[in-house]
């Protein structure tokens, strides 16, 4: 008999232990999204506009290679070319450009695509009057901020700060015109309008 009542009772042990690991083995579940916000824009502002002040200049009148320049370079510094029929003189002096970027990446390198080639007129001079010319070739750049403080622009060396800001100067050329002309140039003020670039 006791024999009889100890297997009885080891298998309503058993059907009870194997009942509570059956029911562990139900799970619950989370449904969730994973998500990510893009932002490849930046902000580029000109803080000081380029110019080349006051000069004074003249022209070939019959154009070709004879061509007077004023260098602004990038750090402010200023020289001037004169060829043949062709002079210029700076009177008063100018500024570079300067232009901060901001919003962008972090110890991340910038690259600066400058403008392509265009001219300085003046509305009030006459038909075959010459104008000015900026040439693209002519651009340089200084880095200001960052790890590369103070050093001439290079397409690696633009690199934004900890805030993902970097700022640049910029200066270029200003050539007499290499056309044909009729007229001397004007007292006027002269202006073009660029784009400046910058991006990843």
């Amino acid at each position: 008999m006791l024999n009889l009542n100890h297997n009885r009772i080891t298998k309503v042990l058993t059907a009870t232990f194997l009942t509570a690991v059956s029911a562990q083995s139900f799970a619950a579940t989370a449904p969730s999204t994973v998500s990510v916000t893009v932002q490849n824009t930046f902000t580029l502002t000109e803080d000081t506009a380029l110019s080349f002040g006051t000069v004074r200049a003249t022209a070939d009148p019959t154009g070709g290679v004879n061509i007077g320049t004023l260098v602004l370079a990038a750090d402010g510094t200023t020289s001037t070319t004169a060829v043949a029929n062709s002079s210029m003189t700076q009177l008063a002096a100018g500024s570079v450009g300067q232009f901060t970027v901001t919003n962008a990446a972090p110890f991340t390198n910038l690259t600066i695509t400058f403008p392509a080639d265009f001219e300085l007129t003046a509305a009030a001079a006459p038909p075959g009057s010459p104008n000015f010319d900026i040439l693209q070739a002519d651009w340089t750049a200084i880095v200001r901020g960052g790890a590369n403080d103070g050093v001439a622009y290079a397409p690696s060396n633009l690199q934004t700060d900890v805030t993902g800001t970097v700022s640049f100067d910029a200066g270029t050329s200003l050539k007499t015109d290499a056309t044909v002309t009729t007229s001397a140039y004007i007292d006027a003020a002269y202006s073009g309008n660029y784009t400046m670039t910058v991006d990843y």
